[in-house]
């Protein structure tokens, strides 16, 4: 397989799943050719999505068995590709490109590599392109936003509880966000200025980013304390808390610039909503400032419109007369095409 032909490999082996490659194929082969090498990328098309144990890659590849497993380690530790953690006889797999893949993948674990500032402007760039092209035409949410926990009402259940459910996984890791990152080196002075170590992994993944330099070991305590500080920073906690939690800023966020500049509703609200309590609400506009999703106007006190409101939680910790609560949302077919509360 000729060098040009095993990018278009992995571009023809990642289309359709789930979404149309071909639409970000531009920007997305800059990517691949700084993630893998030709070498890799050829591997990378015979391991496949699917996968399959090291006898098998070395059947499908002919290649040694040493110099296999070694570049497979490679390939790992730059974030293509997935070796099952705690086993000795793992499963390979190419990773996929998003959900986690490498839309992430390579702003995961700071810079570590030679080409590693190459790759993250070239992922900026990714990461806009698949905002605009792919999120702007998703039919359904992609990503759960998760009220933080400090908000949360006391009839939440554990189960809406994010902070509860990443207790479930046993291990967790930390790593730098990997749209923020991006953004700070492919922009430098046009970008926020949030908390940077934010990606939050579990269980599994986790391990896999541990083993191979991609996030660092962090304890239970040490992951409540950074959803406290995200939270006060106005990052917004979203996706998967089984696999892990992003904790993200409308300015680098993939899913936020999809979510305002192609309306596309990649987003799925969590369960509550914020209401204020207009006595005590002395209209200070602060919560109307951090809110990420524009749910929050100020007239004789603030008005939070929740159809727009996610229910995140960014507007609770800066409210100085703790007047922002958390309800349950209403049920759809309750909401008015403008309701306010």
């Amino acid at each position: 397989m000729k060098n040009n032909d095993a990018y278009e490999a992995i571009l023809e082996m990642y289309e359709g799943k789930p979404f149309t490659t071909s639409k970000v194929a531009d920007s997305l082969i800059k990517v691949l050719r700084f993630q893998f090498t030709p070498e890799e990328a050829e591997l990378a098309v015979k391991v496949g999505l699917r996968g399959g144990k090291l006898d098998q890659i070395h059947e499908r590849s002919g290649i040694e068995k040493n110099k296999l497993k070694k570049m497979l380690n490679t390939m790992a530790d730059k974030g293509t590709m997935w070796i099952s953690p705690g086993t000795e006889d793992p499963t390979y797999k190419t990773i996929g490109v998003a959900g986690p893949g490498l839309l992430e993948t390579g702003g995961w674990g700071n810079v570590r590599f030679p080409h590693s500032i190459q790759l993250l402007k070239a992922l900026y760039a990714f990461q806009l392109d698949f905002a605009k092209n792919i999120l702007g035409e998703m039919p359904f949410s992609v990503a759960q936003v998760w009220t933080t926990p400090s908000a949360l009402p006391d009839d939440a259940d554990p189960n809406e509880n994010v902070a509860e459910k990443i207790k479930e996984a046993g291990y967790w890791g930390v790593s730098t966000c990997s749209c923020r990152l991006p953004h700070w080196i492919a922009d430098p002075g046009n970008h926020c200025e949030h908390l940077l170590e934010t990606c939050l992994f579990m269980s599994d993944i986790a391990r896999w980013g541990v083993e191979h330099g991609i996030c660092r070991e962090i304890t239970y305590d040490e992951v409540l304390e950074i959803l406290r500080k995200c939270n006060e920073d106005g990052l917004v906690h979203t996706y998967d808390p089984n696999d892990f939690i992003c904790n993200c800023c409308s300015d680098c966020c993939v899913l936020q610039i999809g979510d305002r500049e192609p309306g596309a509703k990649v987003l799925e609200p969590s369960a509550f909503v914020a209401q204020v309590d207009d006595s005590t609400c002395n209209s200070c506009n602060t919560c109307a400032d951090r809110c990420p999703f524009g749910a929050i106007e100020i007239n004789a006190h603030a008005l939070v419109d929740i159809n727009k409101c996610l229910g995140c939680g960014v507007c609770f910790p800066s409210c100085t007369t703790k007047s922002i609560r958390f309800v349950r949302r209403p049920k759809t077919e309750e909401l008015s095409s403008k309701a306010v509360v």
